[in-house]
């Protein structure tokens, strides 16, 4: 019996879990960014906000760039004077990093980007490229998946298009409001650990 129990608990942990990385999103409605002064400040913002507006209105972003913030803002912007390292330029993603640093129950709570101001040739990265890259890490850290692989849809998601599109896609709009439009009382309804 203590088998099956145990068993059955790990089961609905997986699950539990599984949901919870299918569901990557903010429970806030209001998100504290922490973005510091910068010649791609404004940049950066744009961006943010581009995602944002596709929310239909229930994301709203707040910036500062206060030392308060700095330490307690859930987004953390750091911009970086130089070329990404070697494992990330490799991969083609020498302008931006973006990364959770915790996440729960479907929740991201923290989260980090980082840009690179010089391409991989060492010169200033241009406003053009630095947006195309934001989209997709933004995307990202704002609970969309990345799109490995050929990819079925036109998405700034998709890493093959990493970079390369100026716009979100009629797919990357449709996915964010999905993303945002679910209630606390339907994530908890359809997640086995909390429904009864």
């Amino acid at each position: 019996m203590k088998k099956i129990l145990l068993t059955l608990g790990i089961l609905l942990s997986v699950t539990g879990s599984a949901f919870a990385y299918t569901m990557p999103r903010w429970g806030m409605t209001g998100i504290d960014v922490y973005l510091p002064e910068s010649e791609y400040e404004n940049t950066v913002r744009r961006a943010f906000e581009t995602w944002a507006s596709a929310t239909n209105g229930r994301v709203k972003l707040r910036f500062n760039s206060t030392r308060f913030f700095s330490n307690n803002a859930p987004i953390k912007v750091t911009f970086a004077n130089e070329q990404a390292k070697y494992f990330l330029a490799e991969s083609k993603r020498f302008e931006t990093t973006g990364y959770f640093t915790n996440m729960e129950d479907g929740y991201i709570n923290r989260a980090s980007l980082t840009v690179y101001t010089l391409d991989r040739q060492g010169k200033a990265i241009t406003e053009d490229e630095l947006y195309k890259s934001l989209l997709f890490e933004i995307g990202y850290i704002l609970g969309l998946d990345k799109i490995y692989g050929p990819c079925d849809v036109e998405s700034v998601m998709c890493y093959e298009k990493y970079g390369k599109l100026s716009s979100l896609t009629k797919y990357d709009k449709q996915k964010m409001v999905e993303k945002y439009t679910r209630t606390n009382s339907e994530v908890k309804k359809n997640n086995p650990n909390t429904a009864k």
